[in-house]
């Protein structure tokens, strides 16, 4: 199965449960001064999820490109050391707001 076949999967599972689909946020953050690179699926979501924004969707499904280079979750260097790490990667997510 190709990652864009797993990408259709993935996004014709959650539709079919009333989930919206929403683009990736871009890689790098521009209105985030605790981030340089969006490292995670839930970072276009931080507003919502601390309560400082209200969802315009309560069930929402993405793919997100995230970057990891430095910090907390710092894959950079695990690359090349075995198969499973990179630095750049899409992340599938599901989420609910208040559902």
């Amino acid at each position: 199965m190709t990652s864009k076949e797993i990408r259709e999967k993935f996004f014709e599972f959650f539709r079919a449960r009333d989930h919206r689909i929403v683009p990736s946020a871009p890689i790098v953050v521009k209105n985030d001064p605790t981030l340089m690179f969006t490292n995670a699926g839930m970072n276009q979501f931080k507003d919502i999820i601390t309560g400082s924004r209200k969802a315009e969707h309560m069930r929402i499904a993405d793919t997100q490109k995230c970057l990891r280079v430095s910090g907390k979750h710092n894959d950079l260097e695990e690359v090349g050391h075995d198969t499973y790490h990179h630095t750049m990667f899409e992340m599938l997510g599901n989420w609910s707001f208040g559902d």
